[in-house]
């Protein structure tokens, strides 16, 4: 049997949680090819489990899915509600006026290779009147479905696109930059959404090249745009020193106020799990 290296990068449990408290819970998962994050939230929007797991970008997603299944009692509850964000970069915007449901693959297609093991879903976007149409592992969905019968799945560029507006600059153009473990998302925003893409990296000449050509092919001056920090990126790191560098309007993102973080929740960076919050937002 194959073996899978999983790690927990964080795990940040309440002192009086129990899973059978699980039936009055509202359960948020993240996945991407290389992270999964768990979340239980109360009725009263209290963050009271959280637990980020990585594993290598080889391993199928499918099964770290299953093995994190059979391991973790996360996932053998039964919620009052599961969502869950598909975090890749296949996806693909489309205007609600042009969009069918039976067209979604061709949509795709446009600009992305569809792999055989993949499905295509859609979106909903409100605020933008468009339609997110998106490929995920079809091994996966088929173990979503069996373990959550309940959930509800969005791709996270609709969530952080929903959120734009409560970030945005009252007196600048903005641009969300949302930093993950080896990509990130750029959204520009002037009013409303101008621009969204994701970006691998691997170096920081690398993050910086595509928010400058972001900037630069939208006609953004860099004097004249605020930039705002959302992720898993620390204050003191080579990423954000060169932000600093280059960017005078720098601020990180702030977690929304109807967010609920007490006791040792309350320590983690504001703009940490910034996606997650705001795949719980979008369910309210």
């Amino acid at each position: 049997m194959k073996t899978l290296a999983t790690n927990i990068k964080t795990k940040l449990i309440a002192s009086d949680f129990d899973f059978k408290q699980s039936p009055k819970l509202r359960a948020c998962l993240e996945v991407s090819s290389t992270d999964i994050v768990t979340a239980l939230f109360t009725v009263k929007n209290e963050l009271v489990y959280l637990q980020h797991y990585t594993f290598k970008p080889n391993e199928k997603i499918d099964e770290v899915f299953d093995h994190l299944l059979q391991s973790e009692a996360f996932f053998s509850q039964g919620y009052a509600s599961v969502y869950i964000s598909i975090s890749n970069a296949l996806y693909t915007v489309v205007p609600s006026s042009l969009f069918q449901a039976d067209d979604k693959e061709k949509w795709l297609a446009y600009n992305h290779v569809i792999r055989g093991e993949d499905m295509v879903l859609s979106d909903d976007i409100n605020s933008t009147d468009s339609k997110c149409v998106y490929a995920i592992n079809q091994k996966l969905k088929v173990l979503v479905d069996q373990t959550f019968p309940n959930n509800h799945i969005k791709h996270k560029s609709t969530c952080i696109t929903e959120s734009l507006s409560g970030v945005a600059s009252k007196t600048h153009k903005t641009c969300l930059v949302h930093v993950g473990s080896d990509s990130f998302d750029v959204a520009l925003y002037d009013k409303e959404r101008t621009f969204f893409n994701t970006f691998e990296y691997q170096s920081t000449e690398d993050f910086l090249y595509f928010i400058l050509a972001a900037l630069e092919q939208n006609k953004l001056a860099v004097d004249e745009t605020e930039i705002v920090i959302a992720g898993e990126i620390e204050a003191q790191s080579a990423l954000y020193d060169t932000l600093k560098e280059y960017f005078p309007k720098l601020k990180f993102a702030v977690h929304h106020k109807t967010i609920v973080l007490n006791n040792n929740f309350a320590k983690l960076p504001n703009h940490f799990y910034y996606s997650l919050f705001n795949l719980y937002l979008c369910a309210l």
